[in-house]
Protein backbone atom coordinates (compact mmCIF):
# COMPACT_ATOMS: atom_id res chain seq x y z
CA UNK A 1 0.00 0.00 0.00
CA UNK A 2 2.71 2.22 1.13
CA UNK A 3 4.81 1.90 -2.48
CA UNK A 4 1.66 2.28 -4.38
CA UNK A 5 1.05 5.65 -2.36
CA UNK A 6 4.68 6.63 -3.16
CA UNK A 7 4.38 6.10 -6.63
CA UNK A 8 1.34 8.17 -6.93
CA UNK A 9 2.81 11.05 -5.51
CA UNK A 10 6.27 10.70 -7.76
CA UNK A 11 3.78 10.35 -10.51
CA UNK A 12 2.07 13.61 -8.86
CA UNK A 13 4.99 15.93 -9.16
CA UNK A 14 6.22 14.75 -11.96
CA UNK A 15 2.85 16.21 -13.73
CA UNK A 16 2.50 18.97 -12.20
CA UNK A 17 5.14 20.19 -10.26
CA UNK A 18 5.47 21.22 -6.66
CA UNK A 19 2.48 24.10 -7.24
CA UNK A 20 -0.30 21.15 -7.15
CA UNK A 21 0.97 19.72 -3.18
CA UNK A 22 0.36 21.13 -0.09
CA UNK A 23 3.53 21.30 2.56
CA UNK A 24 2.84 18.21 4.36
CA UNK A 25 2.46 16.28 1.05
CA UNK A 26 5.90 17.37 -0.27
CA UNK A 27 7.25 17.12 2.56
CA UNK A 28 6.11 13.50 2.92
CA UNK A 29 7.42 13.07 -0.88
CA UNK A 30 11.03 13.84 0.22
CA UNK A 31 11.07 11.22 3.07
CA UNK A 32 10.36 8.58 0.63
CA UNK A 33 13.55 8.73 -0.52
CA UNK A 34 15.32 8.58 3.14
CA UNK A 35 13.37 6.33 4.52
CA UNK A 36 12.16 3.29 2.30
CA UNK A 37 9.80 1.23 4.99
CA UNK A 38 7.17 3.76 7.27
CA UNK A 39 4.37 6.08 6.26
CA UNK A 40 5.89 8.86 5.71
CA UNK A 41 2.68 10.63 5.69
CA UNK A 42 2.68 10.39 9.23
CA UNK A 43 6.01 11.95 9.68
CA UNK A 44 5.24 14.36 7.53
CA UNK A 45 2.78 15.51 9.72
CA UNK A 46 4.59 15.41 13.12
CA UNK A 47 7.41 17.22 11.67
CA UNK A 48 4.71 20.77 10.38
CA UNK A 49 3.51 20.09 13.83
CA UNK A 50 6.64 20.12 15.37
CA UNK A 51 8.86 23.01 13.89
CA UNK A 52 5.47 24.97 11.96
CA UNK A 53 5.97 25.06 7.87
CA UNK A 54 7.93 23.32 5.50
CA UNK A 55 10.87 25.82 4.86
CA UNK A 56 11.76 25.26 8.85
CA UNK A 57 11.90 22.12 9.18
CA UNK A 58 14.32 22.48 6.34
CA UNK A 59 16.31 24.54 8.01
CA UNK A 60 15.82 23.12 11.20
CA UNK A 61 19.24 21.33 12.73
CA UNK A 62 19.86 17.73 12.60
CA UNK A 63 19.85 17.00 16.18
CA UNK A 64 16.56 18.93 16.29
CA UNK A 65 15.25 16.74 13.43
CA UNK A 66 15.79 13.37 15.46
CA UNK A 67 14.06 14.58 18.19
CA UNK A 68 10.67 13.61 16.00
CA UNK A 69 9.45 10.47 16.35
CA UNK A 70 10.42 8.72 12.69
CA UNK A 71 13.11 10.29 11.64
CA UNK A 72 16.81 9.26 11.97
CA UNK A 73 20.05 10.53 11.27
CA UNK A 74 19.51 9.93 7.86
CA UNK A 75 16.84 11.24 7.18
CA UNK A 76 17.66 14.19 9.31
CA UNK A 77 20.53 14.90 7.37
CA UNK A 78 18.80 14.46 4.16
CA UNK A 79 16.24 17.16 5.03
CA UNK A 80 19.27 19.21 6.00
CA UNK A 81 20.85 18.83 3.07
CA UNK A 82 18.03 19.75 1.02
CA UNK A 83 17.35 22.72 2.92
CA UNK A 84 21.15 23.72 2.03
CA UNK A 85 20.69 23.47 -1.09
CA UNK A 86 17.95 25.22 -1.85
CA UNK A 87 19.26 27.97 0.49
CA UNK A 88 22.69 28.26 -1.64
CA UNK A 89 20.58 27.87 -5.08
CA UNK A 90 18.68 30.95 -3.62
CA UNK A 91 22.08 33.27 -2.58
CA UNK A 92 23.22 32.25 -6.04
CA UNK A 93 19.98 33.30 -7.97
CA UNK A 94 20.16 36.73 -5.70
CA UNK A 95 24.12 36.92 -6.43
CA UNK A 96 22.99 36.35 -10.08
CA UNK A 97 20.34 39.17 -10.33
CA UNK A 98 22.27 41.66 -8.57
CA UNK A 99 25.53 41.33 -10.37
CA UNK A 100 26.44 44.21 -12.37
CA UNK A 101 25.69 44.18 -16.26
CA UNK A 102 28.30 45.61 -18.23
CA UNK A 103 27.23 45.58 -21.76
CA UNK A 104 28.77 48.88 -23.03
CA UNK A 105 32.51 49.94 -23.47
CA UNK A 106 31.30 52.87 -20.89
CA UNK A 107 30.19 50.27 -18.30
CA UNK A 108 33.00 48.22 -19.07
CA UNK A 109 35.29 51.51 -18.59
CA UNK A 110 34.03 52.60 -15.25
CA UNK A 111 34.14 48.56 -14.23
CA UNK A 112 37.64 48.69 -15.24
CA UNK A 113 38.75 52.09 -13.80
CA UNK A 114 36.90 51.47 -10.50
CA UNK A 115 38.86 47.82 -10.24
CA UNK A 116 42.53 48.57 -10.88
CA UNK A 117 42.33 52.04 -9.37
CA UNK A 118 44.89 51.01 -6.60
CA UNK A 119 46.79 48.58 -8.92
CA UNK A 120 50.23 49.63 -7.87
CA UNK A 121 52.12 47.53 -10.49
CA UNK A 122 51.02 46.28 -13.84
CA UNK A 123 48.28 43.52 -13.98
CA UNK A 124 45.94 41.47 -16.01
CA UNK A 125 42.22 40.61 -15.22
CA UNK A 126 39.99 38.02 -16.91
CA UNK A 127 36.16 39.14 -15.89
CA UNK A 128 33.80 36.33 -17.16
CA UNK A 129 29.98 37.21 -18.08
CA UNK A 130 27.03 35.61 -18.73
CA UNK A 131 24.58 35.52 -21.68
CA UNK A 132 23.35 39.00 -20.49
CA UNK A 133 26.31 40.31 -20.23
CA UNK A 134 26.00 40.57 -15.87
CA UNK A 135 29.50 39.36 -14.10
CA UNK A 136 30.17 36.34 -13.02
CA UNK A 137 33.71 36.94 -11.56
CA UNK A 138 36.96 38.61 -12.25
CA UNK A 139 40.22 36.83 -11.77
CA UNK A 140 43.26 38.33 -11.43
CA UNK A 141 45.61 36.28 -13.87
CA UNK A 142 49.04 38.22 -13.48
CA UNK A 143 50.87 41.11 -12.18
CA UNK A 144 54.20 42.56 -12.50
CA UNK A 145 54.73 42.41 -16.31
CA UNK A 146 53.23 40.85 -19.75
CA UNK A 147 56.29 38.88 -20.05
CA UNK A 148 53.92 35.88 -19.76
CA UNK A 149 52.11 36.29 -22.58
CA UNK A 150 53.22 32.95 -24.16
CA UNK A 151 51.20 31.73 -20.96
CA UNK A 152 48.11 34.61 -20.95
CA UNK A 153 45.90 33.29 -23.69
CA UNK A 154 45.83 29.43 -22.37
CA UNK A 155 45.56 31.35 -19.08
CA UNK A 156 42.09 33.34 -19.81
CA UNK A 157 40.52 30.58 -21.53
CA UNK A 158 41.17 28.51 -18.46
CA UNK A 159 39.51 31.29 -16.37
CA UNK A 160 36.14 31.53 -18.29
CA UNK A 161 35.57 27.66 -18.82
CA UNK A 162 36.14 27.10 -15.04
CA UNK A 163 33.54 30.14 -14.35
CA UNK A 164 30.95 29.12 -17.34
CA UNK A 165 31.74 32.17 -19.23
CA UNK A 166 29.64 33.44 -22.20
CA UNK A 167 32.17 36.10 -22.74
CA UNK A 168 35.34 37.97 -21.68
CA UNK A 169 36.01 41.15 -20.30
CA UNK A 170 39.93 41.62 -20.36
CA UNK A 171 41.30 44.35 -18.23
CA UNK A 172 44.66 45.27 -17.50
CA UNK A 173 46.39 48.62 -16.32
CA UNK A 174 49.47 50.87 -17.27
CA UNK A 175 50.76 52.34 -14.21
CA UNK A 176 52.86 55.17 -15.77
CA UNK A 177 49.21 56.43 -16.28
CA UNK A 178 49.15 56.36 -20.10
CA UNK A 179 46.78 53.93 -21.26
CA UNK A 180 47.73 53.42 -24.83
CA UNK A 181 48.32 49.51 -25.79
CA UNK A 182 51.96 48.58 -27.01
CA UNK A 183 52.18 46.01 -29.85
CA UNK A 184 52.60 43.38 -27.17
CA UNK A 185 48.65 44.19 -26.06
CA UNK A 186 47.50 44.36 -29.43
CA UNK A 187 49.03 40.70 -30.25
CA UNK A 188 48.04 39.16 -26.90
CA UNK A 189 44.85 40.89 -27.71
CA UNK A 190 44.41 39.11 -30.83
CA UNK A 191 45.82 35.54 -29.42
CA UNK A 192 43.17 35.49 -26.66
CA UNK A 193 40.40 36.39 -28.58
CA UNK A 194 41.58 33.63 -31.03
CA UNK A 195 42.08 31.08 -27.99
CA UNK A 196 38.70 32.21 -27.02
CA UNK A 197 36.82 31.64 -30.34
CA UNK A 198 38.38 28.04 -29.73
CA UNK A 199 36.25 27.29 -27.49
CA UNK A 200 32.99 29.40 -28.79
CA UNK A 201 33.56 32.00 -25.93
CA UNK A 202 33.99 35.54 -27.25
CA UNK A 203 36.16 38.09 -26.17
CA UNK A 204 33.81 41.79 -25.67
CA UNK A 205 36.97 44.02 -24.86
CA UNK A 206 40.14 44.72 -24.25
CA UNK A 207 40.69 47.66 -21.97
CA UNK A 208 44.29 49.00 -20.73
CA UNK A 209 43.33 51.46 -18.18
CA UNK A 210 45.79 54.58 -17.25
CA UNK A 211 45.64 57.23 -14.80
CA UNK A 212 41.35 58.50 -15.40
CA UNK A 213 41.03 57.08 -18.82
CA UNK A 214 40.70 53.56 -20.54
CA UNK A 215 41.80 52.70 -23.93
CA UNK A 216 39.01 49.98 -25.30
CA UNK A 217 40.12 47.57 -28.37
CA UNK A 218 36.36 47.31 -29.36
CA UNK A 219 36.23 51.21 -29.66
CA UNK A 220 39.01 51.62 -31.58
CA UNK A 221 37.52 48.70 -34.05
CA UNK A 222 39.83 45.97 -33.17
CA UNK A 223 37.06 43.75 -31.92
CA UNK A 224 33.42 43.60 -33.17
CA UNK A 225 31.44 42.50 -30.47
CA UNK A 226 28.19 43.92 -29.05
CA UNK A 227 26.11 44.10 -26.57
CA UNK A 228 23.98 41.04 -27.63
CA UNK A 229 26.90 39.13 -29.04
CA UNK A 230 26.05 40.74 -32.65
CA UNK A 231 28.92 42.24 -34.80
CA UNK A 232 29.22 45.85 -34.90
CA UNK A 233 31.84 48.08 -36.59
CA UNK A 234 34.25 49.69 -34.23
CA UNK A 235 32.02 53.34 -35.39
CA UNK A 236 29.15 51.61 -34.25
CA UNK A 237 30.49 50.89 -30.79
CA UNK A 238 29.67 52.48 -27.68
CA UNK A 239 31.89 55.79 -26.49
CA UNK A 240 34.69 55.19 -23.93
CA UNK A 241 33.65 55.56 -20.20
CA UNK A 242 34.72 59.43 -19.57
CA UNK A 243 38.01 60.69 -18.10
CA UNK A 244 37.28 60.97 -14.11
CA UNK A 245 38.35 64.09 -12.98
Amino acid sequence: MHEGHRERLRERYAEGGAGVFSEHELLELLLTYAIPRRDTNEIAHALIGRFGSLQAVLNAEIPELVRVDGVGESAAVFLHLVGDAALLHAQRMHKKRTAPRIASAAEAGAYALELLAHEKYECVYAVSLDKNMRLIHAEQLLSGTLTEAPLYPRRVVESALLHGAYAVLLLHNHPSGDPTPSEADAQATEAVRAALAGVDIRLFDHLVAGRGSVYSFLREGFLSFGPDGAEISGAEAPPLAAERG
